[in-house]
């Protein structure tokens, strides 16, 4: 899955705790970011696609309220 993004937006959602069985990178590339997720579960993928998701908006969000000041 690749959204728009930039570096900053991208360290601030890089990965820090997975569990077994549990894959998940994320990479930037150029304006866009890269989330490649791997799991048994439906319902695993469904939560990291909600959290990640969360921190993205949560991400642009911030970054907006910074460039306002």
């Amino acid at each position: 899955m690749r959204i728009p993004g930039n570096e900053i937006v991208y360290r601030s959602l890089k990965v820090d705790d997975v569990n077994e069985g549990l894959i998940i990178r994320t990479s930037y590339n150029g304006e866009k970011l890269e989330l490649y997720v791997e799991t048994d579960s439906i319902g695993s993928l469904k939560n990291v696609l909600d959290d990640y998701f969360k921190n993205y908006e949560m991400s642009l969000k911030i970054l907006e309220i910074v460039k306002e000041r």
